[in-house]
């Protein structure tokens, strides 16, 4: 009988220690996404602590908003508003000064400053925003974007779009459903045209002075640009634009001058002239300008939109691929004005950002 209860004792301490025993934590495994990848730009993302004096729980109107405190996995769907010259001047609730042409936004519960993509459901455009502000209050709204921002993502007050978080890292990593698919662009800037020097403001050519002797000509690269005096933006508007490439190569300016040799030729003299034949300089071969608006992941799908832009415009164009990423660009064009009014005729009748590089 003891011999029983003995067992019966050892039984219960082994089931005990058992049931004590926290089960093991299940690793969960992160899918990976294994689709196409396409770049946008806009706001680029950094790390900014949350501002704790603008995140917490409030009520307007009657209606109580929580704060989210854990956005990692944030979407959401809705109407978008937008907010523009009535509101410059404004302070935000991080305390800046709004800024239509910004590319900011207004959200009720995400915390601040923070960052997402914002797709346009209907017609696929996304743009990234930086989220410093309070609102929308209507019913039905859920994001307020600047001017600038719903410009570029060619929305209304009765648009649809989709909301995806962007968890920015403090080494500057980027993760959550805004990165899904996507990839940023960072920022592109292109040097200001040079003014033409080979004609006067009447159409009469000018003579140029040769450079002193002693005057030594260096080439520099993009490495050895640094500051803000050294370049400028393309557009005149908000740095934002939709689709852009990786920086050039070091010693390609965007917007270089093609080299064209100034030196006139003089056609040998010969006593029955006949038709003469002169073969360009390999500089304006390969010198102008191409006007580049996007770049994707998909080279069928960069060749359909590159074909549609050149038919709708009647400007010839190409698909330019560096290892996966297919640009889709317009041109090429001898003088750096035809780019540019083709790139204000994108802007004004499809609404589409673009920027202007040096022809390869």
């Amino acid at each position: 009988m003891r011999k029983e209860w003995l067992w019966v004792g050892i039984a219960s301490v082994l089931l005990s220690a058992c049931i004590d025993q926290p089960p093991a934590p299940q690793q969960q495994v992160q899918q990976t996404y294994s689709g196409p990848v396409e770049e946008i730009g806009g706001a680029e993302p950094r790390y900014e602590p949350f501002n704790p004096n603008v995140n917490q729980d409030y009520k307007v109107n009657g209606q109580s908003y929580r704060i989210i405190k854990d956005p990692q996995n944030f979407s959401q769907i809705g109407l978008a508003s937008s907010y523009g010259e009535e509101a410059r001047g404004n302070t935000t609730a991080t305390g800046e000064i709004f800024d239509p042409n910004a590319l900011t936004a207004a959200h009720p519960t995400l915390p601040i400053p923070s960052y997402v993509r914002v797709t346009n459901v209907s017609n696929g455009r996304q743009i990234v925003v930086r989220v410093n502000d309070r609102g929308p209050y209507t019913p039905g709204r859920v994001i307020d974007l600047s001017r600038a921002a719903a410009d570029r993502l060619n929305i209304s007050n009765n648009t649809k779009v989709k909301i995806d978080f962007i968890n920015v890292a403090p080494d500057g990593s980027l993760s959550g459903p805004g990165m899904v698919g996507t990839t940023i662009a960072k920022q592109s800037y292109a040097l200001p045209s040079r003014p033409d020097l080979t004609s006067s403001g009447m159409g009469t050519p000018m003579q140029q002075d040769a450079p002193a002797t002693g005057a030594a000509v260096q080439a520099i690269d993009n490495s050895q640009l640094s500051g803000t005096d050294a370049t400028q933006p393309v557009a005149s508007q908000s740095s934002g634009f939709l689709r852009a490439p990786t920086p050039v190569p070091a010693g390609v300016l965007e917007s270089s001058e093609p080299v064209i040799d100034s030196a006139p030729v003089t056609p040998p003299v010969v006593a029955n002239p006949g038709p003469v034949t002169t073969t360009p300089t390999s500089s304006a071969i390969s010198g102008g300008y191409v006007v580049q608006v996007g770049a994707l992941s998909d080279a069928q799908r960069a060749q359909s939109w590159q074909q549609s832009l050149s038919q709708r415009f009647g400007v010839p164009g190409k698909v330019s691929n560096s290892g996966s990423i297919y640009r889709v660009q317009l041109g090429p064009f001898s003088h750096r004005q035809q780019a540019v009014d083709l790139q204000q005729r994108l802007s004004n009748e499809a609404q589409q950002q673009s920027f202007i590089v040096a022809a390869p």
